[in-house]
């Protein structure tokens, strides 16, 4: 592959993932007003359920830290053998892997931590965790850094 066609693989990356935070930003759902998580917004916890909530929250939330900093550091190596000349296409195709499979490792432990909340609520609790869930998954929002912020 030709350095041009990877420097316009690589643009069109960068505008999509411009597009896909744009969307995010208009489409993120609404915070709990209290800078909780949404689910205590709509679920009436007991003391119980709401300090084990905050302990799988924790947990979820320095892995995403960990991988943020993994697939940062990663797209600078990638970014660093894209610029090299003579192409390296080895090297760039194994950081790709190297990135995808932080992803998808991390968005096997968000899954994990949806249900792992789940089992904590009780029957009566569930719809309106799954319809916070269905949403911010569909809105690319669950566990981003500005959704936190936000009281996610």
């Amino acid at each position: 592959m030709g350095r041009l066609t990877v420097w316009a693989a690589l643009a069109a990356s960068l505008s999509a993932n411009a597009v896909l935070v744009t969307t995010l930003a208009v489409h993120r759902p609404r915070p709990a007003p209290s800078g909780e998580p949404v689910v205590f917004s709509r679920t009436a916890v007991d003391a119980e359920q709401r300090a084990r909530i905050l302990e799988l929250r924790a947990a979820v939330m320095a892995k995403r830290d960990a991988h943020a900093e993994e697939i940062s550091a990663l797209r600078g190596q990638l970014a660093a053998a894209i610029a090299r000349t003579p192409d390296d296409r080895p090297v760039v195709d194994s950081l790709l892997v190297r990135i995808s499979a932080s992803q998808a490792a991390f968005q096997r432990a968000v899954v994990d931590h949806v249900l792992a909340v789940r089992a904590v609520l009780r029957p009566d609790q569930r719809a309106a965790f799954e319809d916070v869930i269905a949403t911010q998954l569909r809105a690319g929002s669950a566990l981003q850094p500005a959704a936190d912020e936000k009281g996610r």
